[in-house]
């Protein structure tokens, strides 16, 4: 006989298990909502507990504190908008289309999830403090910006880019997309975050190419080769 299988602790801990991963996700879940509604700064562990219908004590079971829900809560929200963009570029190879995709993505996912494109906006807004306990948010959001840097690569004549210079237009496109959507919400608040894809996604175009034709100059038979800075003359002291 298989003991494992036999084992009466194995399917009671497979179920304690499932319960544990079962209140997490609903804690997070229920972070996600009051820190749309009521803010970063303005939520409190009383709160979170009342909206996940939890005793207060049962919280610090699954997370230290608050800080620890929202880094949580960001982490997740940035892994949901990694998976959308991956899919969308699934086969982009021409700068105009992986670009266009990327930003399209993006807005599609601003315009499903306004409660995240709020946190994340304010997570932005905490990290230009440079605290020290909100310094771990700075680690979902690079990694994104890193996610975006390797997907630019997939357009040729930005694959020649250092992947320094590739994590810069990541961070021009992220900062573009999510700062329209956010300042239209500021602007107006309760209005749509939905923004013209094409239009936003022309102007990043022309914007990277420009970019990625930068120090390029005319090769042999119409090709171009990275101009290489000008040597300096040696020169001889008199005698």
């Amino acid at each position: 006989m298989n003991r494992e299988s036999s084992d009466p602790a194995r399917p009671r801990l497979g179920r304690r298990m499932e319960r544990k991963a079962l209140t997490r996700q609903e804690l997070l879940l229920a972070g996600r909502r009051l820190f749309s509604e009521k803010g970063l700064y303005d939520s409190r562990v009383e709160d979170l507990a009342r909206t996940a219908g939890i005793a207060k004590g049962t919280l610090y079971l699954y997370f230290r504190d608050k800080e620890d829900l929202i880094q949580a809560v960001v982490a997740a929200g940035f892994e949901r908008l990694q998976q959308r963009v991956h899919e969308r570029t699934q086969g982009a190879r021409v700068l105009s289309d992986v670009v266009s995709r990327i930003v399209a993505a993006h807005l599609e996912f601003f315009v499903e999830n306004p409660d995240l494109m709020r946190i994340f906006h304010q997570a932005r807004g905490m990290l230009k403090f440079d605290r020290p306990r909100w310094r771990p948010l700075r680690v979902p959001l690079l990694e994104h910006l890193e996610s975006l840097a390797e997907i630019l690569g997939q357009a040729p004549s930005l694959a020649r880019l250092s992947p320094g210079e590739r994590l810069e237009l990541a961070i021009q496109l992220f900062g573009t997309v999510s700062g329209v959507t956010s300042v239209r919400v500021a602007a107006n608040p309760g209005t749509s975050v939905e923004v013209d894809a094409q239009d936003l996604g022309r102007t990043l175009v022309a914007a990277f190419r420009r970019r990625s034709a930068e120090g390029a100059v005319p090769g042999r038979r119409g090709r171009t080769r990275r101009a290489r800075p000008p040597r300096r003359r040696r020169v001889v002291p008199p005698f």
